[in-house]
C-alpha cells in the first residue's frame, strides 16, 4: 500500500500536479522576561555549600545546599546572557506546564538578561536578600523580581531546598530530585520543611559571612564576596517559602526584614511572632486568610507587620508563572479558566511591576536607601488594598 502511493505521488508531480504540503510545525511561543528597572548589569551565578554539621532528614548523607545568586555587575563584564532558569527549575517548568495541558515544543523561555559569572560591581554596599522558592520549586521561578532587585544593587541569594526541589543539578552532574508529596499534610510542612527550610537559610547566611569576611575562600565570582554587606540581610519567599522567610525571621537576628508572599504563618511564629518589620502581599482571595499570623491583630508579634492583598490576583501570581502561564493563555495554549485560577486576571506586565515595586521600596526604606515619604507613595497603588 505503501508503495502504491508513493508510487501515485511521483506520478501526479510528473503531470504537473500540486501536491498538498504536510502542515507546518505548530508554532513555538517565545516568553520573555521584562527588563530590569535598575541602572546596574546583573550577574547570575551557582554556588554548591556542603554543610558537615547537619544531616539530610531525607538520605541520611551530609546535608547540601545549591544556591543560585543574583547580583550587581561590572558594566563592562560582557559575556552572553544566562538561561532564564538553571536545569532543576527548567525541568520542573515542563512537568508543571505539561500537567496544565500545554504541548511540549509550543513554547520556549528567552533567555535572562543576567550574566553567568561575571565580575561584581565594585564600591562595596551590597546588600543581600536572601529568597526561599514555593514548595517543591526550584530556583528559577523568581527570576524576574531577582533580576530586577539585582540591577538596583542588591545580592539575591536564592535557595534550592534539596530533596524537596523538584529537582536540582549540582555541579558535578548528580541530580537529587524531590522526595515529597506535593499533597503532603500541613503537619510535615510544619515539623520537617520548615525546620529544614530554616537551617538551610542559616547555613546559607554563615557561608556568605564567612565568604565575605575572608574566612574561606569561596568560589563566586571576582569581586563579589568582599563587596557583600552583611550588616544589610533581608529575605523574601513565595508560599511556603514566605513561611520560610518569616521563620528565619524568628530565628535569626541578622535578617533584618523580610518579605511573605502569600505564604501561610507556620511554626513557632505563628505563636510568638516576630520582631523585625514584615510586609505580607496575598493574592485577592488568598487561601491563608483567617489563619493566625494573617490576622491584622498579631498580638504576640512585636515588629511592624503590613498585611495587603493585590486585586486580581491568585496564588501563583507571584512568581515567574505569573509572566508564563498568561502568555501562554494569549497565544491560546493554555485554557482561559486554568489561567484564571493559577494567575488572575490581572494583566502580567503590571503585576510584576507590583511585585517589584513593592519587594525593592520595602528594602530601600528598612535598609534606609530612601527617604518615608518616597517610600509611602510609591507603595499607594490602586491594586494594593490592605487586609482585610
Amino acid at each position: 500500500m505503501a508503495v502504491a502511493v508513493a508510487g501515485l505521488a511521483l506520478l501526479g508531480n510528473a503531470a504537473g500536479a500540486t501536491v498538498a504540503a504536510p502542515p507546518p510545525p505548530e508554532p513555538v511561543v517565545s516568553i520573555a522576561l521584562p527588563a530590569p528597572t535598575g541602572p546596574s548589569a546583573v550577574g547570575v551565578t551557582e554556588w554548591h555549600l556542603t554543610d558537615p554539621a547537619r544531616t539530610d532528614p531525607w538520605t541520611g548523607a551530609v546535608r547540601e545546599v545549591l544556591v543560585q545568586i543574583w547580583y550587581p555587575a561590572d558594566s563592562d563584564s560582557g559575556g552572553e546572557p544566562a538561561p532564564w532558569m538553571p536545569p532543576g527549575g527548567r525541568a520542573e517548568q515542563d512537568d508543571f506546564l505539561a500537567q496544565l495541558g500545554v504541548e511540549a515544543g509550543t513554547w520556549s523561555l528567552a533567555p535572562s538578561h543576567s550574566r553567568s559569572d561575571v565580575p561584581a560591581r565594585q564600591g562595596g554596599g551590597i546588600p543581600v536578600v536572601l529568597n526561599s522558592p514555593g514548595m517543591g520549586d526550584a530556583t528559577g521561578w523568581s527570576t524576574a523580581q531577582a533580576e530586577d532587585l539585582a540591577s538596583h544593587g542588591y545580592a539575591v541569594v536564592a535557595l534550592n531546598h534539596t530533596h524537596e526541589a523538584y529537582s536540582v543539578r549540582f555541579p558535578d552532574g548528580r541530580t537529587a530530585e524531590t522526595r515529597v508529596p506535593l499533597d503532603s499534610p500541613q503537619e510535615v510542612l510544619r515539623d520537617l520543611l520548615l525546620p529544614t527550610r530554616v537551617a538551610d537559610t542559616r547555613f546559607v547566611l554563615d557561608q556568605l559571612t564567612a565568604a565575605a569576611t575572608g574566612q574561606h575562600a569561596a568560589a563566586l565570582p571576582d569581586g563579589l564576596a568582599e563587596n557583600l554587606d552583611l550588616s544589610r540581610v533581608a529575605m523574601f519567599g513565595h508560599s511556603l517559602g514566605g513561611s520560610t522567610t518569616i521563620g528565619a525571621l524568628h530565628a535569626d537576628p541578622r535578617i533584618r526584614t523580610g518579605v511573605n508572599l502569600d505564604g501561610p504563618v507556620l511554626g513557632p511564629a505563628a505563636e510568638a511572632g516576630i520582631a523585625q518589620p514584615l510586609l505580607m502581599l496575598a493574592g485577592e482571595f488568598s487561601p491563608w486568610f483567617g489563619q493566625p499570623g494573617w490576622e491584622p491583630y498579631w498580638a504576640t508579634n512585636a515588629g511592624i507587620k503590613v498585611p495587603l492583598r493585590v486585586l486580581g490576583t491568585e496564588h501563583m501570581s507571584f512568581c515567574d508563572q505569573q509572566l508564563i502561564l498568561a502568555r501562554l493563555a494569549e497565544a491560546g495554549l493554555l485554557a482561559g479558566e486554568v489561567r484564571q485560577k493559577a494567575v488572575g486576571g490581572i494583566d502580567a506586565s503590571r503585576s510584576i511591576e507590583l511585585q517589584r515595586t513593592y519587594l525593592r521600596t520595602w528594602f530601600d526604606a528598612v535598609f534606609g536607601r530612601s527617604d518615608l515619604t518616597a517610600a509611602l507613595t510609591s507603595l499607594a497603588q490602586p491594586e494594593v488594598v490592605p487586609y482585610p
